[in-house]
Order: structure tokens, then C-alpha cells, then sequence
């Protein structure tokens, strides 16, 4: 399984920093206008993704009460990018330094919409990593209801470098 885990979180880091790449790239303006999908911007898609892998982050070192990472947040989008980017590296080496124990281990949280729950650390790695591809495809689909066409691939296919 660890191993499993670790291409997911590598991957998760390579196909965060590939759409960052084209966001990095857009005005302002285009990183908060109001699109059709779950969250209303760009912006608001990328922080819920820093906020969701943070969180989680969060719950795997048992820390209580957990803090959405752009809770307070004012700076800049590139410092935002950078935190971001950082975030998803650090799953990446929780995985990499955790032991086959620690990942079949059960931890305890508090869902605010659930209330309190246990999953096992693997579990919650691999909900961590669906969630970000789930958003990143919504952030694809919101850059081209603004016109865009030139936006990089991030299959999990075409990070392992498949060929024809």
C-alpha cells in the first residue's frame, strides 16, 4: 500500500504544480471572476484544495483543532502558490517517512459536518488525493469557460509517462 500511496502523493504534487503553472499566469481579474462550479472562482477553488489537503495534513499529525490554511490568508497569489505547492509536498513526506503501522493505523477526528470519526491514515491519504484530482478538474473545466485551450494535462496516466 505504501508504495501505492506514494505515487499518488507524488503524482498529486506534479499535477497541482502543473495547473498552478497556468493560474500562476492569470490576472487577477480572471482568478476572481465568478464561474458556474462548486466554488465561485479560481481562487476559491485553489484555496478550498490548500484548505482541504492542509486539513488533512492537520488531522494525520493528531493535531486538534485543525486550521484551514488560508483562514487569515492575505497575501499575495503567489505566496499563496508557494504555500500550496509546500502543502502538498509535505503529504508527499508524510508518506514517504511513515511506516506500513502507521499507515494502516486508525486515527480519530472532528468532521464539522460529522462530527467525530475514525479512518484508517491510508484511507485518509487516498481521500486527500481524490479530492484535489476532483478539484483540479473542475479547475480545468473554469479555465475554459474563460477561454482558455492551453491547459496541461494531468491524468495520472500521463504522469507516469505513457506512450504510443
Amino acid at each position: 500500500m505504501k508504495e501505492l500511496l506514494l505515487r499518488l502523493a507524488m503524482y498529486n504534487v506534479w499535477a497541482n504544480q502543473r495547473l498552478l503553472t497556468v493560474l500562476n499566469g492569470l490576472p487577477e481579474e480572471q482568478l476572481d471572476r465568478e464561474l458556474a462550479s462548486s466554488f465561485p472562482t479560481l481562487r476559491r477553488t485553489a484555496y478550498h484544495m490548500w484548505d482541504a489537503e492542509g486539513i488533512w495534513c492537520q488531522r494525520l499529525q493528531l493535531a486538534s483543532p485543525v486550521i484551514p490554511p488560508s483562514k487569515g490568508f492575505e497575501g499575495p497569489w503567489p505566496e499563496f502558490a508557494l504555500r500550496f505547492s509546500r502543502q502538498s509536498e509535505q503529504l508527499r513526506d508524510f508518506v514517504k517517512t511513515a511506516s506500513d503501522a502507521k499507515l494502516a493505523h486508525t486515527i480519530e477526528y472532528n468532521s464539522q459536518v460529522k462530527g467525530i470519526c475514525k479512518s484508517a491514515v491510508e484511507n485518509v491519504l487516498l481521500m486527500a488525493f481524490n479530492h484535489s484530482t476532483y478539484h483540479r478538474g473542475q479547475l480545468v473545466t473554469m479555465l475554459r469557460q474563460l477561454g482558455h485551450t492551453r491547459i496541461p494535462g494531468t491524468d495520472f496516466i500521463e504522469y507516469t509517462g505513457w506512450k504510443k
